[in-house]
């Protein structure tokens, strides 16, 4: 669920960097400010997310303006399917548009490329996560977009949950000292440990390590079901997490390896905006 004052402070930092005077062009040039009406034109398949957002970019802009939606967030479009229209003054629809289309491509591309993925994972019980791996100040909406596209989220910041990654333990002398610590930790704190190799993870099983998680990082998928072994003979319980390079062309791979979670940072950090265009009648 997207709230909107988080859109809205997410906006206005956007348009205060893409208008931050005057549009000089629709000013200068646009002499009279009719009433029109534009549409939203889908030029590739796709799944389509951020039309709450679109709403109050251009009612930031002029709160008159009006949207009217032919399909929601989460519905797939095929090729050049008009997705909605806006009605309003011209010159309020320009000086909005950029902005918009941007945050209306970029969140698209995230849920038609999460899709993809989830589509492939549906013969198998795996989870798909995204990561932290997200640009600053769009996280919010990011994560939001994964959902749309049928993933799940994971943490949502760092105070969300404890994850002890490979620079707090070599911060904390190497993997020998994580029983100990964990020790230390609120016992109601769900506690997740990377680990980089077979050997640190059969070191923290045979400690009996607390831990609810352990999420393999860069494993290939021989070394996933090792893992897998390790882990029914010592903790069967232990949810596993895989991450590292997962994406479109190896998702399944791993999958069939049957792991409770795969999380990948491409469906945040990489991805390609799906192309939309605004045209006015």
């Amino acid at each position: 669920m997207l709230e909107k004052w988080k859109i809205k402070n997410l906006l206005a930092k956007a348009f205060e960097e893409d208008i931050p005077f005057y549009d000089l062009t629709t000013e200068l040039v646009i002499k009279e400010n009719p009433i029109v009406k534009a549409y939203f034109l889908a030029k590739e398949p796709m799944v389509v997310c951020g039309t709450l957002v679109v709403e109050e970019g251009f009612a930031f802009i002029d709160p008159e303006i009006k949207t009217f939606w032919h399909y929601q967030d989460g519905q797939e479009v095929e090729p050049y399917t008009k997705i909605g229209v806006v009605e309003g003054r011209v010159k309020s629809i320009l000086k909005a548009e950029r902005v918009v289309l941007n945050l209306f491509q970029h969140l698209s591309g995230i849920a038609t490329y999460t899709r993809k993925m989830v589509k492939k994972l549906s013969p198998y019980k795996t989870i798909l996560l995204d990561t932290r791996k997200t640009l600053p100040g769009l996280k919010v909406l990011q994560k939001y977009a994964v959902k749309v596209g049928g993933g799940e989220n994971h943490r949502f910041s760092l105070s969300d949950g404890i994850l002890i990654k490979d620079n707090h333990i070599k911060v904390l002398g190497g993997i020998e000292k994580i029983p100990q610590v964990l020790k230390t930790l609120p016992h109601y704190l769900k506690v997740e440990i990377e680990v980089k190799s077979l050997e640190e993870l059969e070191f923290l099983l045979k400690a009996k390590a607390p831990i609810d998680v352990v999420l393999l990082d860069n494993f290939t998928p021989e070394n996933v079901q090792k893992a897998k072994d390790l882990i029914k003979q010592y903790n069967p319980n232990l949810k596993i997490e895989v991450s590292g390079g997962i994406n479109l062309d190896n998702i399944e791979y791993f999958a069939k390896l049957e792991v409770d979670y795969l999380s990948s940072g491409s469906l945040t950090h990489s991805v390609r905006a799906v192309d939309i265009s605004l045209k006015i009648e």
